[in-house]
C-alpha cells in the first residue's frame, strides 16, 4: 500500500486521465482570445457512495476523436442492450464530425449475491397487449447504479490514450488505436451479473488490470468547421486485442460498509497501468509490476514488503512494446529496481513517449544512474528520458532533474520528507511529438539545483536541445492560490511536428508578461482553473495568453491539445453555461479560433421564432470569466397576479432559438437540417462551427443552425443564468463583439411567417398518438370515442426550464391561467407548451399571447393566430377503414405499399361481410394473420429471425433473439424488389438471400463471435450455429450439409460460412421450433412498431409476450382461439397509431 500511496504523490489527481498532442500555430493580438466551449457528457446519473462523472484523456492530431473515461451513460449511440445504466466504469469514444459519443467497452461488475430479495409478484396477464387508458406516457424508469458497496468483484476500464495520428490503410482512411487497462474477460459485452462459471471463477482468483487496445478504420473528414452533417458511422464495432496477460498481485476483494457504518470500495489489482502510445499506434509504454520479461525479472525478493510472502511482488517498473502485431507483442523492460526500506518504496512510473516511439520520459524514485541519492540510498521522484530503437533496444538512460524530497520544512520528522514530492510527471503526454520538450511540475526553484523547494508547485518546460527549464507563468503564494494540477502539454505542431505553443492550467491572476497582480489588469481576475498558453522556446516572461473563460473554479484536469490550440478537450466540474448544474466533471471540447479583425459593424439581436428585437449592449473591452453572477434561485413557481404582461423585451432566455443580424463578410451559407439537430442524438445539439461561423455567449458556443453573411440562426445556451454576457461572433476571423441580457424567459410562439402575425404553429394533442393541425374545437376525440376538452399544443422557444404553473396563455380574450406541461422537444431550441381549453373559451380567428413571469412573446396586435370552431370535433380512426386496414399490413409485415392484385383482394375480403360487424372482425384478423403466414414474409422477415437465432442465440437476458431495430434494415435487405407471383420473384429472392448471408457473415459482430483467425473446425462452426439456435445438432437435418459446405476450405471461408448460416436458418426443425415464438414477437414488432419490452409496456419486461406466447402454445397455434391477433388489433396502443 505504501508504494501505491508515493506513486500516488507523484501522479496526483492524474488517476482519471490528461493528456495533449498536436500542426500550425495561429497568432492572435489578444492575450485572453474569445473562448468557444461546448458541452460533450452529461453524466446526469446519481449514485450514493460514488461521483459519477466522465473525463477527457486523449485527443487526435486533428481534433476530430476525443478518448473519454466515464461511469456515467453518456454515449448518444445507447440501446437497451448497449449502456451504462449500471454506472460502470467504461471507455468511451466522442467523434466531433458525427456529434456522436460511442460507447466502446460494455462491462458489468460481479454483484454479491443478494440477501434476502423479496417475492416479485406474479404478472396479471391482460387479456390483450392494450396499455392503460390514460394519455400520460409512461416514463421509463432509470434503474440504478451499481452501489460499490455491494460490488463483489469490480470490473472497470481505464485510462484511454489514442494514436493521434493512427495509419492509412487506404486512401482516404485512417486506423486509430487506442490503448487502456481493464480487468473484464470481455470487453465488447460482459455482464457479471450473468457470467459463466469460468469467468467467475478465473475473476475471482486473478482479476487484474491488463492492457487492452481497441482499433478502429474511418473515412476521414476533410473540413471539421464545415459543421456538414456525417454519419451515422458506428465506431463501436472495432477490434479489442489483450497485450498483457499477468496473475494480480492480490485477489479482488468485495466492497462494503464497515462497523461504523462507513462505505469501502471494492479492490482490484491495479498491476499494468498508465499506457501511453505512439502517433501511429505501434509503440505503448506502460507501469507494470508484473514480471513481464522473465530474462531481466521484476520479483524482489529482498523486498521489506516481501518478506515472509508466498507471492513476492515486483516494484511499478517502465515497460516498452512494440504491438505492431498486437496479438505479439514485444515486451521490454526499461527499469529494474529493488526497494529495500519500507521508507523508501522505490516506483517508476507515468510513461510518455514522443511521436515516433522513439523517446521516452518517466518518473522515478530509483537511482537508475547513480545520481539520485540524497544520502544514506533515500531518492527523490526524478524525471528521466531514455531512446528506444523501435526493437529491442532502449539506451541512452538519463536523468533530467535533480532535487530533494519534500517541502522547505528545517527539520522534517522523517527523512526524506514524503509530505511530497518535489516534481510531478502527471499522466498523459508530457513529451512533446518531436521528443524535444518535457512538461512537468516542481516545488523546485531549479529543478536540476538540488536546492531547497519552494511550498508551491510550478509548472516548468525542460528543452532536450539547450538542456535547460523554464518556469511557466508565476509560481502561487500565501496569498495567491493555485490548488490545480498544472499538467503542461504542447500544441501548435508544424509539419515537422516541431510545437510552437505549451498549454498549462493556472488559477493565478498574473499579467501576459508573467506579474501577479489582483485587479482586472491580469489576465484571470476571477482567479479561477483557465488554460494558459506561451510560445515555444518558453520564456518566463511570456507572453502568456489566457485561451479559457471558464466561470468557476470547478476543478478538473488540464487541455487536451489537438496539432493547433484551436482545438482541445477539457474536463471540468463547473457550470460552463452548458447544462452542468448538478456540478459532475463532464468532457468539454473547446475552440479557440484566430482573430484577424476586429469588425465595427452593427450587430442586432432577435428571437427566433417571430424575430422580435432585443437590445444589445456595447461589448466590455475585455471579457472575462468573472462578468457572470452567482447562479439565482429558480424563478417563482406562480406568477405576481399584480404584474401585466410586458412586452418591452430585455433579453434572450437560455435554450431560446435567436438570430443576429449584421454584415458578417463573405461566409458560404449553410443550414443544419432537423435530422441533424437533437439534444439526445447529438452532442453537442447542434453544430458550434458552420463554414468556419462560431457563435459564444460568455465563452459558450452556441449551436447554430445557419449562417449567411448577413442573418446567423443559433440556439442561446442552456446552463447561461440571468446577467449581462459578452457575445462574439467569429466568422473564419473576423470578429463581431457586443452585450446581451439573459433573461429567465422571453417566449416567441414559432409561426408561419417566422415573423409577426401569420399563423402560430400549434396542434390538437388531445390524442396523444396524434397532433393535429388547425382548426380546432371546443372538444375532441380523444381516440378512445370519447369528447373531452381539447388539448394544444404550442411550439414555442424561450421558456426552458420554467414552470408550467408560471405560464399562462391568452386566446382572443381567453385566459388559460395555468399550463399543463412545459417540456422540450428533442429539436434544440423548441419548448411544447401543452394547455386545455375552457368550454368558454373565445371561438373565430384569435391571436394567441404567451406570457411567463410578466414577459409576453407578442402584443395581441402583432401576435400568431390560431382559429377555434365552436363545438365538438368527433373524428373516426383511420384504421376502421377496410381499405386503410389493408395497405397498413403491406406496410407493417412486408414493409412495401400493397400491390393491386392483393389490394383489392384483401378488400374484397372484407368487405364480403357487408354490415355484419362480427364477420368483419374475423375477416380482418384472418386478413391480419395472413400477411404473417405469407410466403412473402415467410421467406423474407421469419427468415432474418432464424438467421439471428442460429448466429447468436438469444439476445441476454431476453426470450428472442433480435430486436426490432436489426429485424427492420435485414428484411428489407432480403425482400427488396420481391412481390410473390409477380416477375422472375422467385430468382429475386434467391439473390437477395445469397447477398444477405454473404453480407451477414461479414459483419463485425458476426466475426467477433466467430474470428476469422480461429482455429474452429468445420463441424464446430456448425454445431455452435444450432447450439445458439436450441437444436441437439446430432438431430438437425441439415447439420450434414452445412459440415460439408466446408469441403476443404476452411472454416475462415465466408462463402462457406454464409452457406452453412442459411442452411441452419432453413432448417425444418428450427422452422417448426420458432414458428409460435416468431409469430409473437411479429405482433409487437408488426401492430406496435416496438419490441415487447419497450415503453409503454408494464413493467418494461417480456411479461406480455410471454403470456401471448403461453396462449398459442396453449391453443397449439391456432391464433383465432388463443384470441391473439384479435387483441392486438383491439389493443388502444395500435388503434392510437391511427388516431385523428
Amino acid at each position: 500500500m505504501i508504494r501505491l500511496v508515493i506513486a500516488f504523490l507523484t501522479a496526483a489527481a492524474a488517476c482519471m486521465l490528461v493528456a495533449g498532442a498536436l500542426t500550425s500555430a495561429q497568432s492572435t493580438s489578444s492575450s485572453t482570445p474569445d473562448a468557444f466551449v461546448t458541452q460533450i457528457t452529461n453524466s446526469n446519473r446519481l449514485s450514493a457512495t460514488t461521483q459519477v462523472g466522465s473525463f477527457a484523456s486523449d485527443v487526435t492530431a486533428n481534433g476530430r476523436f476525443v478518448v473519454i473515461e466515464s461511469n456515467g451513460d453518456v454515449a448518444t449511440e445507447k440501446t437497451a442492450t448497449r449502456n451504462n445504466q449500471d454506472g460502470n466504469r467504461e471507455i468511451f469514444l466522442y467523434d466531433y464530425a458525427q456529434r456522436r459519443v460511442f460507447q466502446l467497452t460494455n462491462t458489468r461488475s460481479v454483484l454479491k449475491p443478494p440477501g434476502s430479495p423479496s417475492p416479485s409478484p406474479s404478472p396479471s396477464p391482460s387479456p390483450s397487449p392494450s396499455v392503460s387508458p390514460s394519455p400520460t406516457p409512461i416514463v421509463s424508469p432509470t434503474p440504478p447504479v451499481d452501489e460499490p458497496t455491494n460490488v463483489q468483484i469490480e470490473i472497470s476500464n481505464n485510462r484511454p490514450m489514442i494514436s493521434v495520428e493512427g495509419i492509412v490503410p487506404a486512401a482516404g482512411q485512417h486506423t486509430y488505436t487506442i490503448v487502456f487497462s481493464s480487468n473484464a474477460p470481455s470487453l465488447a459485452n460482459f455482464d457479471g451479473t450473468n457470467a459463466s462459471a469460468s469467468d467467475l471463477s478465473a475473476l475471482a482468483s486473478d482479476g487484474n488490470q491488463e492492457l487492452w487496445t481497441y482499433q478502429f478504420t474511418v473515412a476521414d473528414i476533410a473540413n471539421l468547421s464545415s459543421g456538414a452533417d456525417v454519419g451515422p458511422i458506428d465506431l463501436s464495432g472495432g477490434t479489442f486485442t489483450r497485450i498483457t496477460n499477468t496473475p494480480a498481485s492480490r485477489k479482488p476483494s468485495a466492497g462494503g460498509s464497515d462497523s461504523n457504518g462507513i462505505p469501502f470500495s471494492p479492490f482490484i489489482a491495479d498491476d499494468n497501468r498508465d499506457a501511453t502510445i505512439s502517433d501511429n499506434g505501434n509503440i505503448i509504454a506502460f507501469t507494470s509490476t508484473r514480471n513481464l520479461v522473465p530474462s531481466v525479472g521484476n520479483l524482489d525478493p529482498t523486498d521489506p514488503l516481501n518478506q515472509g510472502s508466498s507471492n513476492p511482488q515486483g516494484n511499478p517498473e517502465i515497460f516498452i512494446a512494440n504491438i505492431a502485431i498486437p496479438a505479439q507483442p514485444k515486451f521490454i523492460q526499461v527499469t529494474n529496481t529493488v526497494t529495500t526500506s519500507f521508507n523508501n518504496p522505490i516506483f517508476s512510473s507515468n510513461p510518455s513517449l514522443s511521436g515516433d516511439g522513439k523517446v521516452l520520459t518517466f518518473i522515478s524514485n530509483a537511482n537508475l544512474t547513480s545520481t539520485n541519492d540524497d544520502g544514506g540510498g533515500f531518492s527523490n521522484a526524478e524525471i528521466y528520458v531514455a531512446s528506444y530503437d523501435l526493437g529491442t533496444t532502449v539506451s541512452g538512460l538519463r536523468q533530467v532533474t535533480k532535487t530533494k524530497n519534500g517541502l522547505p520544512v528545517a527539520t522534517p520528522s522523517v527523512s526524506p520528507d514524503p509530505s511530497a514530492s518535489a516534481n510531478l510527471l502527471t499522466f498523459g503526454r508530457r513529451l512533446s511529438r518531436d521528443g524535444r520538450f518535457i512538461g512537468f511540475e516542481s516545488l523546485a526553484s531549479d529543478p536540476k539545483g538540488n536546492g531547497t523547494n519552494t511550498n508551491f508547485y510550478a509548472p516548468f518546460v525542460y528543452d532536450m536541445t539547450t538542456d535547460t527549464f523554464t518556469q511557466l507563468g508565476p509560481r502561487a503564494t500565501d496569498t495567491a492560490i493555485d490548488p490545480v494540477l498544472h499538467v503542461p502539454v504542447f500544441t501548435d505542431y508544424d509539419a515537422a511536428l516541431h510545437p510552437a505553443s505549451v498549454m498549462w492550467t493556472s488559477a493565478l491572476n498574473y499579467t501576459s508578461s508573467g506579474t501577479l497582480v489582483t485587479d482586472s489588469t491580469g489576465l484571470n481576475p476571477g482567479s479561477v482553473a483557465q488554460i494558459f498558453l506561451a510560445p515555444l522556446p518558453a520564456q518566463t516572461t511570456g507572453p502568456f495568453t489566457r485561451i479559457t473563460n471558464s466561470p468557476f473554479i470547478g476543478g478538473g484536469t488540464g487541455a487536451m491539445a489537438s496539432n493547433s490550440r484551436r482545438r482541445f478537450a477539457l474536463s471540468r466540474t463547473g457550470e460552463l453555461g452548458l447544462g452542468n448544474s448538478d456540478g459532475s466533471s463532464e468532457v468539454f471540447y473547446e475552440l479557440s479560433p484566430a482573430i484577424t479583425t476586429e469588425s465595427t459593424a452593427t450587430l442586432s439581436l432577435l428571437t427566433g421564432a417571430s424575430l422580435i428585437a432585443v437590445p444589445v449592449a456595447s461589448p466590455t473591452a475585455t471579457p472575462s470569466p468573472n462578468v457572470s453572477p452567482t447562479p439565482s434561485p429558480s424563478p417563482s413557481p406562480s406568477p405576481s397576479p399584480s404584474v401585466s404582461p410586458s412586452f418591452v423585451p430585455l433579453g434572450l432566455a437560455p435554450g431560446e432559438v435567436a438570430v443576429a443580424q449584421a454584415a458578417f463578410g463573405p461566409v458560404t451559407s449553410a443550414t443544419v437540417s432537423n435530422a441533424n439537430a437533437s439534444e439526445s442524438k447529438r452532442a453537442p445539439a447542434l453544430p458550434i462551427e458552420l463554414n468556419g461561423v462560431s457563435v459564444s455567449i460568455n465563452g459558450a458556443a452556441c449551436g447554430l443552425y445557419a449562417v449567411s453573411s448577413s442573418q446567423i440562426r443559433f440556439v442561446v445556451p442552456i446552463g447561461l443564468t440571468a446577467g449581462i454576457y459578452p457575445i462574439a461572433i467569429n466568422n473564419n476571423g473576423t470578429v463581431i463583439r457586443g452585450a446581451l441580457t439573459i433573461v429567465g424567459a422571453q417566449p416567441d410562439i414559432f409561426t408561419s411567417t417566422n415573423g409577426p402575425g401569420g399563423r402560430a404553429v400549434v396542434c390538437n394533442a388531445t390524442n396523444p398518438a396524434v397532433c393535429t393541425p388547425e382548426p380546432f374545437t371546443v372538444t375532441t376525440n380523444d381516440g378512445t370515442g370519447n369528447q373531452v376538452a381539447t388539448v394544444l399544443q404550442v411550439s414555442m422557444t424561450g421558456v426552458r426550464n420554467n414552470l408550467a404553473s408560471t405560464i399562462t396563455a391568452t386566446i382572443g380574450t381567453t385566459v388559460i391561467t395555468v399550463a399543463n406541461s412545459n417540456a422540450n422537444s428533442d429539436l434544440p431550441g423548441t419548448d411544447l407548451v401543452t394547455l386545455t381549453l375552457p368550454s368558454t373559451v373565445d371561438v373565430g380567428d384569435l391571436p394567441i399571447v404567451i406570457t411567463v413571469i410578466g414577459s409576453s412573446s407578442r402584443d395581441t396586435t402583432t401576435a400568431p393566430h390560431v382559429t377555434i370552431n365552436a363545438g365538438a370535433s368527433p373524428i373516426p380512426n383511420q384504421i376502421d377503414g377496410t381499405a386503410f386496414f389493408v395497405r397498413q399490413q403491406y406496410l407493417d409485415f412486408l414493409n412495401r405499399e400493397p400491390d393491386a392484385t392483393g389490394y383489392a383482394f384483401w378488400q374484397n375480403e372484407i368487405n364480403s361481410c357487408g354490415g355484419d360487424a362480427q364477420c368483419i372482425d374475423v375477416k380482418r384478423v384472418n386478413a391480419s394473420a395472413a400477411f404473417f403466414l405469407s410466403i412473402e414474409f415467410q421467406q423474407t422477415g421469419y427468415l432474418v429471425y432464424r438467421t439471428y437465432k442460429a448466429a447468436y442465440g438469444n439476445l441476454t437476458n431476453s426470450p428472442v433473439p433480435i430486436t426490432r431495430q436489426q429485424f427492420l434494415p435485414d428484411t428489407l435487405e432480403i425482400g427488396n424488389g420481391v412481390i410473390v407471383n409477380q416477375g422472375d420473384w422467385q430468382n429475386q429472392l434467391e439473390n437477395n438471400k445469397k447477398a444477405y448471408f454473404a453480407d451477414f457473415v461479414t459483419r463485425p459482430a458476426f466475426t467477433t463471435k466467430y474470428p476469422t483467425n480461429t482455429n474452429m473446425t468445420a463441424q464446430q462452426f456448425v454445431d455452435q450455429l444450432y447450439s445458439n439456435a436450441g437444436i441437439a445438432p446430432a438431430s438437425a437435418p441439415n447439420r450434414a450439409l452445412a459440415i460439408n459446405e466446408f469441403n476443404s476450405a476452411p472454416t475462415t471461408d465466408n462463402t462457406a460460412r454464409a452457406h452453412a448460416l442459411r442452411l441452419v436458418a432453413e432448417d425444418s426443425m428450427l422452422y417448426q421450433q420458432e414458428f409460435n415464438k416468431a409469430f409473437v414477437l411479429m405482433e409487437y414488432f408488426g401492430y406496435l412498431q416496438r419490441n415487447p419490452n419497450d415503453s409503454p409496456e408494464p413493467g418494461l419486461n417480456y411479461d406480455g409476450y410471454t403470456f401471448w406466447l403461453g396462449k398459442l402454445n396453449q391453443f397449439n397455434g391456432d391464433f383465432i382461439k388463443a384470441e391473439m391477433v384479435k387483441a392486438f388489433l383491439s389493443s388502444n396502443e395500435y388503434r392510437q397509431r391511427f388516431a385523428q
